[in-house]
């Protein structure tokens, strides 16, 4: 068995930065799955919240989902019941 060479872990810099478009892809993706995630986890703290009677945990949850809030009371087609539709699936 031979003992392993002399390794080389020095950054390799051959690669060229990053360009606008896959940035702006990038920029892209996050804001996309932040968005997501935002809208799926309504679900699962609106029932956590319902469960646990936490007055500041329920504050922290009105304001931190205070835009879909709105979007709820407003009215505003197909948002509002796509919304209404998905936190029913977490009450009782």
């Amino acid at each position: 068995m031979n003992a392993p060479g002399k390794i080389n872990l020095s950054p390799v810099f051959d690669e060229k930065p990053p360009t606008m478009l896959q940035k702006a892809g990038m920029v892209a993706m996050c804001t996309a799955t932040f968005l997501l995630l935002y809208f799926l986890l309504a679900g699962p703290l609106a029932w956590v919240d319902g469960k646990m009677k936490f007055p500041p945990f329920s504050r922290s949850v009105k304001v931190i989902y205070a835009p879909l809030a709105r979007i709820v009371k407003s009215d505003l087609e197909p948002a509002s019941s796509v919304v209404k539709a998905y936190l029913g699936l977490f009450k009782k």
